[in-house]
């Protein structure tokens, strides 16, 4: 039975440094084994999101939950992904065994098996390792409530000052720029005799603070003999009394901080220091890398999986680009992965060849079971392969749904005319369950109408084989066809009624020019409801 929920995007914003808004507002739950597509047009996010799963990006904020485990800080080679980029990203100096193998001779097996004494063992240095964590901490925390109270007998002291509120908070720049200003000022208004005064008060002033720093902290601080000067001059006596009784407290408060922190970080460490190697003797001895024979067997099952039988010993420049596509699914399907994510894997192939890699797609995950993501802005890509679609514009999510309801019953008119082709009308609610359309009243669903209000402005969508042609002048509404093209299967003609342009597909010829009716069924008549509420100028592209 499918894991409801296996991977869920919870609030995920990507913000970056320049402030461009790639994603934001990602709520998405996929179910384990599905198949979903992540849809939309060049630049709205999509591939973001699938680097953020695969751990090439971090998000901004937001969790991403994979069985209820947040995997945002993991390390690439410890999430359970695998990913097939849009360029292959093949080795080309390896053939297409060695490509394949590659993931399989850097990753390491755990032991399904452990003996009882290794497992005794590991189990009594684990406990020994817990054991000296917990004494290391211990004395941690009696560093870090000593250096606690010499903090708080510094606090005492800045209350000294707390009333001059320019130099509160004060550091060498800030006062340097003030004292700066006050020179300047100190220049315009100080005659030559004050000056010269005022200077030798400073430096008899730093001289006594230098050689009888014991003395200055005795008696307090020095009162100036402020007589004769202006209050240009007080100002700046004052500012520099009280600054240079801060100082030294600011360099001890500094230092007593730098070492709590460092404290702080020394503790972290023995929080985890039995998750570590040095700790974790279980950890360290219970995995093993793959053997020759495990490594060959493995490789040879995904080569015959992916049908590239009997091309094992080319390179990638002699195979053709649905080939080196096949070994590029190979090497990220061989490490078995419960997560595949796909980016764009079939945009550089041509349509005949994209056509059998789709069905590929669809064998591979029907075979293995596992979860596949994909990436895309082809439509029909999107809904021939997925069980469930994302659909995307600008960063947002327009809509997720099945492929069905989202060809059917789009939610607003962006998704209508994004997802194959539309034909978009404005007609009025008129109340019970009925609108009103070019002077015909139609039917519309029952939970539709729930949410309009009589007499309000609506849109509504037919998709173009929906609307079958009648006899002119018996249809619903009347026009004549300005474009008619043969499409092989189907033509593709252009209606043109009073204000709108209508497209049709049919597999009738209709000539240019000739006078049609154009009727449809109210079962294809899907009222939008859902507005697009997007800040015009909120991305940009």
């Amino acid at each position: 039975m499918a894991i409801k929920n296996y991977i869920q995007l919870i609030d995920i914003k990507k913000v970056y440094d320049d402030g461009y808004i790639a994603v934001q507002d990602i709520n998405i739950s996929i179910n384990k084994g599905e198949f979903v597509t992540l849809l939309g047009p060049s630049g709205c996010g999509k591939t973001t999101i699938l680097k953020m799963l695969a751990g090439f990006d971090m998000p901004t904020n937001g969790r991403i939950l994979v069985d209820n485990i947040d995997i945002k800080e993991l390390p690439i080679n410890q999430r359970p992904t695998a990913t097939v980029f849009q360029d292959y990203a093949l080795f080309p100096n390896m053939n297409v065994k060695q490509n394949i193998a590659y993931g399989l001779k850097v990753m390491r097996k755990q032991l399904k098996d452990i003996s009882p004494k290794l497992k005794e063992e590991s189990e009594n240095v684990y406990r020994i390792a817990i054991k000296r964590a917990a004494l290391e901490i211990k004395k941690i925390e009696i560093q870090q409530g000593k250096l606690l109270r010499q903090l708080v007998k510094l606090d005492a002291q800045y209350k000294t000052y707390q009333e001059v509120d320019n130099i509160k908070s004060m550091r060498h720049a800030q006062f340097k720029m003030k004292s700066d200003y006050f020179l300047k000022k100190l220049r315009e208004h100080t005659t030559p005799s004050a000056e010269l005064k005022l200077s030798r008060i400073n430096r008899n002033r730093e001289f006594r603070y230098i050689w009888n720093q014991r003395l200055w902290k005795r008696k307090g601080l020095i009162k100036y003999n402020l007589n004769g000067l202006n209050k240009w001059e007080r100002l700046y006596l004052e500012l520099r009394k009280w600054y240079l009784y801060k100082l030294p407290i600011d360099v001890k408060y500094d230092k007593l901080t730098f070492k709590y922190n460092q404290l702080d970080k020394l503790s972290s460490y023995w929080q985890n220091y039995p998750m570590t190697e040095e700790g974790n003797f279980q950890k360290k001895n219970t995995s093993r890398k793959l053997t020759y024979d495990e490594i060959k067997r493995k490789t040879n099952e995904i080569i015959e999986l992916v049908g590239l039988t009997g091309n094992e010993n080319k390179y990638p420049n002699e195979l053709s680009g649905g080939m080196q596509q096949r070994v590029a699914l190979a090497r990220a399907l061989v490490v078995e992965p419960d997560i595949l994510l796909l980016d764009e894997p079939l945009s550089a192939l041509d349509a005949k060849v994209r056509q059998q890699m789709q069905l590929e797609l669809k064998r591979l995950h029907r075979e293995l079971g596992i979860t596949f993501i994909l990436v895309t802005h082809d439509q029909e890509e999107a809904l021939t392969l997925s069980s469930k679609v994302v659909v995307m514009s600008k960063g947002r999510v327009e809509q997720i749904d099945s492929p069905k309801k989202i060809y059917d019953s789009p939610r607003n008119e962006w998704v209508a005319s994004f997802i194959g082709k539309a034909n978009l009308f404005t007609a009025t609610y008129i109340g019970h369950n009925k609108i009103k359309f070019f002077d015909e009243t139609f039917n519309i669903d029952e939970n539709i109408s729930k949410r309009l209000k009589p007499y309000t402005p609506i849109k509504f969508m037919i998709r173009p084989e929906d609307i079958y042609f009648t006899e002119y002048q018996k249809g619903t509404i009347n026009g004549r066809v300005i474009e008619s093209i043969y499409k092989g299967q189907m033509y593709s003609v252009q209606v043109k009624c009073k204000n709108y342009l209508i497209l049709v597909e049919s597999v009738k010829q209709i000539n240019h020019n000739q006078l049609v009716g154009l009727d449809w069924d109210t079962i294809n008549i899907h009222v939008m409801v859902d507005k697009v509420k997007r800040a015009p100028n909120e991305f940009r592209f």
